[in-house]
């Protein structure tokens, strides 16, 4: 059995709120009516105040004066300003170690790649959980935890990029698997450059998949 995950209750409400909008229960543009989300989680409005704060500061939702909260409208430059960041930390982790991982830390990378060769898409709520536990071995083995907090505070972009109509659940939760086999793959060579081009090329598999499929036109992103 592992270990018991315990969450305070903005914490449970945050989650609660990011799954409404993965879920498009929440659609972008759409105004979010604290007193709504109270009656609904049967809670008091001020951890739902604190959650939504919380979710401002990391860009999913944005607050108007006078107006109020609304689902944030993504667009291909936030996530690929996030993707060039979180990728950078992850290299600068991987240069910090010289790409030497254990055989017990490429283990739990491939415990992880089993649970997302078996996902289906009603599982798709599971796609960042375990997207953000295989790469947090990779930042985590620096021993740097002020890179690790940095690295973590930009997870929401997962958040956003699978929100932000990247095709269909079936097709997302597909290709886990192999676009994180290859990265894995990659750090078994525990070669720096290998390990470093492959999370580059990773993280900038989304950005390209997104152009190519028309969501943006945009010849300023350095890709």
């Amino acid at each position: 059995m592992g270990k018991l995950s315990y969450k305070t209750l903005r914490e449970n409400v945050v989650e609660e709120i990011r799954l409404k909008i993965l879920n498009q229960e929440l659609t972008p543009g759409m105004r979010i009516i604290e007193q709504d989300l109270s009656d609904e989680l049967g809670v008091s409005r001020g951890p739902i105040r604190e959650a939504l704060r919380q979710l401002e500061q990391e860009g999913m939702i944005e607050y108007t004066r006078n107006v109020g909260c609304s689902v944030k409208e993504v667009t291909l430059e936030d996530i690929y300003e996030i993707y060039l960041i979180r990728s950078s930390y992850e290299i600068l982790a991987v240069e910090s170690y010289e790409g030497q991982f254990t055989d017990e830390e490429i283990a739990k990378m491939d415990a992880v790649l089993e649970a997302m060769k078996t996902l289906e898409e009603e599982d798709y709520e599971k796609v960042v959980y375990y997207d953000d536990m295989l790469h947090q071995i990779i930042v985590e083995k620096a021993g740097f935890g002020r890179l690790t907090k940095v690295w973590q505070d930009l997870s929401y972009g997962n958040y956003m990029s699978c929100y932000a109509g990247l095709g269909d659940r079936k097709a997302v939760t597909d290709r886990q698997y192999p676009i994180h086999k290859k990265v894995v793959d990659a750090c078994r060579t525990r070669d720096v450059e290998t390990i470093k081009q492959a999370i580059t090329d990773h993280y900038m598999l989304t950005i390209r998949r997104l152009l190519k499929e028309g969501h943006a036109d945009n010849e300023s992103l350095e890709i």
